[in-house]
């Protein structure tokens, strides 16, 4: 189907379009089946007769759409923050508390020891091919096998160093790493998966909006900060930490980024 039978057709379904060209090349760089997403919320009940709501408009699909880029964008500067925040404390915590400034590639360190192999396996392919500046210096200018492990890390994906994360053997430096969060380790480990999840889901120019994810992120029993909250004329409004029955992405990034940087926020109302 062409870009002009789909216009006639979501004509016919009661989409009101004021510029056809400018419709037809929106299309043509966007794709029908992307902005599909955005035009489903505009559909009346029930949504499978596929008529839009009355004096919808192809501009207000647009919006949303617009929306939505702009929402990623944001997101992703403040996933930016709470990323280097965890990969600095995991790659360097367990370096304090072991003594061992090679600890990544140590097996003494790691529980299991099939899943520590695995990750050994990606450091290696990571670090023979890399072309960092910081890894061509070290490889000239030492005689050991591995850089230390902040170097190493920068390396790793966030799915890597969750991974590591989870597979610490020593309690006492995964809870030193998750309290630096004010969280509990199981909560850590959810919310690192979730924020993965969503900066992905950004990076690939995927819907964030009007989404929710497959897999749900643990709700901590406590935590060091009190829940964000926003004073408005009437009252102040507290961000709970459920949204519905999900906790909030936003609520993931705005206790991450407080807990280690007190002066920051991150809200959209």
């Amino acid at each position: 189907m062409t870009e002009a039978d789909l216009m006639a057709l979501l004509k016919s379904r009661g989409l009101v379009i004021s510029d056809e060209a400018k419709a037809v090349r929106y299309l043509e760089s966007i794709g029908y089946y992307r902005l599909s997403a955005y035009m489903y919320p505009f559909l009346k009940v029930p949504k499978d007769t596929h008529q839009y709501k009355d004096g919808t408009t192809f501009q207000q699909v647009l919006n949303l759409y617009r929306f939505d880029k702009k929402l990623r964008m944001l997101l992703l500067n403040e996933i930016e923050k709470v990323e280097i925040a965890i990969r600095r404390a995991i790659m360097n915590i367990p370096v304090q508390m072991a003594g061992d400034t090679y600890w990544l590639t140590n097996s003494v360190h790691f529980a299991n020891q099939r899943t520590f192999i695995e990750t050994k396996n990606t450091i290696d392919r990571e670090y023979a091919k890399s072309t960092e500046e910081f890894i061509k210096h070290f490889k000239n200018s030492y005689c050991d096998p591995y850089p230390p492990s902040w170097i190493l890390g920068e390396l790793l994906t966030m799915g890597n160093v969750n991974m590591i994360y989870r597979n610490l053997k020593a309690d006492k430096i995964r809870k030193r790493i998750s309290h630096y969060f004010g969280l509990q380790p199981i909560v850590l480990e959810s919310w690192i998966t979730s924020l993965t999840l969503l900066r992905n889901a950004c990076c690939h120019h995927s819907r964030v909006w009007n989404k929710v994810s497959s897999i749900m992120p643990v709700t901590p029993k406590r935590i060091a900060h009190s829940w964000i909250t926003l004073p408005t004329r009437i009252h102040t409004v507290t961000f709970l930490p459920f949204r519905a029955y999900k906790i909030d992405n936003q609520l993931i990034i705005d206790t991450m980024i407080v807990a280690h940087s007190p002066a920051s926020i991150f809200l959209i109302v």
